[in-house]
């Protein structure tokens, strides 16, 4: 059987924190990462409560192995840990839905995904019982990575 997933798809590790732009400057100081500007996103988010608009804020690093910082937002899957743990793998899938349905069925169930126009789109989240957390991204939204971050760096 095909995994849901490829290993090669792994393009991210992301930390949710409580100031995105602090902590930017903060591993700057400690480990030289260099980052996109902070990027922000109104979104409407479908979580185990219910659809919301969120407005996520975020950033990547723009050495590989890339770390996304995610601005957290209380009472959401988007909640800093006490220690500042990982938050979760991010791969890029060519197809969201299939591949979201695939997670689910191998334990990992749906926490939270993008909606447009009634339907999941752009990302989602899944967590498994030991709590381990996917996110994946419609591969489509961002076709070339490194442009991305380029086009998202401050000159």
């Amino acid at each position: 059987m095909t995994p849901p997933l490829r290993a090669t798809d792994l393009y991210h590790t992301g930390i949710v924190v409580p100031d995105v732009d602090a902590w930017k400057d903060r591993m700057g100081e400690v480990a030289g990462h260099r980052w996109t500007a902070t990027m922000s996103a109104e979104l409407p988010v479908r979580l185990a409560d219910g659809d919301r608009v969120l407005n996520l804020r975020y950033a990547y690093s723009l050495d590989a192995p890339h770390i996304e910082l995610v601005q957290e937002i209380p009472g959401t899957p988007w909640t800093a840990s006490e220690h500042l743990a990982t938050h979760h793998l991010g791969y890029f899938c060519d197809d969201l839905t299939t591949a979201s349905h695939r997670l689910a069925e191998s334990g990992f169930a749906l926490e939270a995904c993008a909606v447009i126009d009634g339907t999941p789109s752009v990302f989602a989240y899944h967590l498994a019982p030991s709590g381990l957390r996917i996110e994946i991204v419609d591969r489509a939204r961002i076709p070339d990575f490194s442009a991305y971050l380029r086009s998202k760096t401050p000159q």
